[in-house]
């Protein structure tokens, strides 16, 4: 008989296949098919099974595991057999467009791992609505955690880190090269004759640091052309073992880095 009114556009109601040429008397276990397939039932009250035109009882007498059923007593040899599956858990179809509001979401229940890369654009955020409160700033990427629309006003005290370069010599090299997208500040032990080449200075343009240099003997410092001191003339550094000398520096151009050096700041003898 046809469904009367409109028919359902979900359930996924499946009638099982036949498992009554099985029936012997005395085999109480069966594998459950729909159309070949194995079909994995996740309980018995999901199932309408009726044996020798007896509706059964689930749980009474038969359970369900995976994809088999189990009767309490063997089915008779040649009783009929029909079963129903009427219907998976939770399997509720596709919503209609529009038809899930906010109201039906669980709260908490849209995570991140549900969200797929590039998913929410600026478009869909209003300028108005992230605030403070909705904003984890130590969440915000490195590469986007710069505000450079804004007059920043800092109410905390701000650093950077020295970049640590280590120990220089004939095996670690004895060429300099700094990365300045890297950091503002770096340190290294001068213990061969240095050589501060030039660095990239593209999209650097503006800025600023410092470079503290620790002697550890008489070995001398020779400086790129981008490197600009004041009269033109580059400084002596220290070389004796255990002095400092600080390097503070300004990019000025693509090829240009004016630089100030303060020797032996320590001030050993």
């Amino acid at each position: 008989m046809a469904y009367i009114g409109r028919s359902p556009q979900a359930g996924n109601y499946s009638k099982l296949d036949s498992i009554a040429a099985s029936f012997n008397g005395s085999l109480t276990t069966f594998n459950l098919t729909v159309a070949g397939a194995a079909f994995t039932a996740s309980q018995a009250t999901q199932l309408l099974i009726s044996v020798a035109g007896v509706l059964q009882e689930p749980e009474t007498a038969y359970t369900v595991s995976g994809s088999q059923i189990t009767f309490t007593s063997a089915p008779a040899s040649g009783a009929s057999f029909f079963g129903v599956a009427i219907g998976d858990t939770l399997d509720i179809g596709v919503p209609s467009n529009g038809s899930v509001t906010s109201a039906k979401l669980q709260d908490n229940a849209v995570t991140t791992a549900k969200l797929q890369d590039n998913a929410v654009t600026t478009l869909k955020i209003a300028d108005a609505n992230i605030t403070g409160a909705k904003l984890d700033i130590a969440s915000v990427a490195t590469s986007n955690g710069v505000f450079t629309h804004n007059n920043n006003a800092f109410t905390k005290s701000q650093k950077g880190e020295i970049d640590n370069l280590g120990v220089r010599n004939g095996a670690a090299g004895n060429t300099v090269t700094l990365t300045l997208t890297d950091s503002n500040h770096f340190s290294f032990t001068a213990n061969a004759n240095i050589t501060m080449a030039n660095p990239t200075l593209s999209g650097v343009v503006g800025q600023g640091g410092s470079i503290i240099v620790t002697a550890n003997g008489s070995y001398t410092t020779s400086w790129g052309s981008y490197w600009r001191f004041k009269t033109g003339t580059a400084p002596t550094m220290s070389t004796v073992a255990g002095k400092q000398d600080r390097i503070d520096y300004q990019v000025i151009s693509s090829n240009t880095i004016h630089a100030t050096a303060s020797i032996d700041m320590l001030g050993t003898s």
